[in-house]
């Protein structure tokens, strides 16, 4: 469970070097939607955890708004979280961060996934699909959405607690898994 992670980790911080992306360069995956929406959400939500700013009344948006959609839009990820620790002028430069921790965690949950439910498949095996799973085209065409990379981790999860649902008639994981996502993300999850 440690090898998936740690091979995506070294192939996308191999492409950050090359590309002079932090931590390698002052870099940022960060472009189009991650620009206008997702780095200035951040830096809204970092306001809100420094206790500078409100979930119900934000007035840095929109001549003031109700926080709450666009967190449960954008930013309801656990990961998100992180933002506490990061200044607001490293924001861009976190974006790397997210996307390389966002998919390591899906290499990892897509290598659960594998050892549990597809158990003729090779160990080495199942570390080549989970990197594989966790570069695949989406994640690489949609990073710029970072909130579609949750969905991405959550994805082997839920089709976890589909085979316990089938297989053992437990639904009670099946239902967490649906509820978690709807609370990641209630737009995408549906």
């Amino acid at each position: 469970f440690i090898i998936p992670p740690l091979g995506v980790m070294a192939i996308v911080l191999a492409v950050f070097a090359g590309a002079g992306f932090y931590p390698f360069g002052s870099g940022s995956v960060s472009w189009c939607d991650m620009n206008q929406q997702t780095i200035p959400l951040l830096i809204d939500f970092k306001d809100i955890l420094d206790s500078k700013s409100g979930m119900f009344l934000n007035m840095n948006n929109a001549a003031g708004m109700n926080f709450y959609g666009v967190f449960f839009f954008f930013l309801a990820s656990p990961f998100s979280l992180l933002v506490k620790f990061v200044d607001k002028a490293d924001m861009a430069v976190f974006a790397n961060i997210l996307v390389l921790l966002k998919l390591m965690t899906a290499a990892v949950t897509a290598q659960i996934y594998f050892r549990a439910y597809q158990k003729k498949l090779s160990r080495p095996l199942s570390v080549i699909l989970s990197m594989m799973y966790a570069l695949c085209g989406y994640g690489m065409l949609f990073y710029q959405n970072v909130i579609w990379l949750d969905m991405m981790y959550l994805f082997p999860l839920l089709m976890l607690s589909l085979e316990t649902l089938i297989k053992k008639q437990n639904n009670i994981p099946y239902i967490i898994m649906i509820t978690a996502m709807l609370i990641v993300n209630y737009y995408i999850s549906y």
